[in-house]
């Protein structure tokens, strides 16, 4: 009798372990796709902008001076950003103050950020002020991701943020 009862405490034990492994697991992997959702927004953006025009100044001519170029980084004129497209940029600093909400049905929402500033030929972390022939993209996401309850129990964040920087060049021969 007293066998029987530990084997059903024993066999009880490992279903549990073997429960809560199925539940990290699940875990894991939700979080790791929501992953790979995020770094997908993130370089979408950035092949979508080093597709574009260097400058407003060069979309239909070539520029030799780096005077030629715009002083002002973002969208120009008619160029319009809305909260879900960037159809109407026609050149790569027009993404610079990108804040867009992107929902993935079932599996998160995001936010996607970006930056886009002139930066230093020889050095591309250092940001300069005027226009040179390199500028520099910063492309931020923020994921809720899957919610962990005892780190908001504290005050932690509970979400993932992803960040990938490109340098585009622009070069005139």
């Amino acid at each position: 009798m007293m066998l029987s009862i530990l084997a059903v405490v024993l066999l009880g034990m490992t279903v549990i372990a073997v429960n809560r492994s199925s539940l990290q697991n699940g875990t894991i992997l939700e979080q790791t796709q929501i992953g790979v959702y995020g770094i997908s927004l993130a370089s979408s953006i950035i092949e979508d902008a080093s597709g574009k025009a260097f400058d407003e100044a060069t979309v239909d001519n070539a520029v030799s001076l780096t005077s030629q170029l715009s002083s002002t980084l973002g969208p120009e004129g008619t160029e319009k950003r809305t909260p879900d497209t960037t159809k109407y940029f026609d050149d790569f600093d027009d993404y610079n103050g990108l804040n867009m909400k992107v929902g993935v049905a079932g599996v998160d929402s995001f936010t996607v950020q970006a930056k886009v500033y002139y930066v230093n030929d020889a050095n591309p972390e250092v940001k300069v002020t005027g226009p040179t022939w390199y500028k520099r993209m910063d492309v931020v996401v923020f994921g809720t991701g899957v919610r962990d309850t005892s780190r908001a129990k504290r005050g932690l964040a509970t979400g993932d943020t992803i960040k990938m920087a490109y340098v585009f060049s622009y070069l005139n021969y």
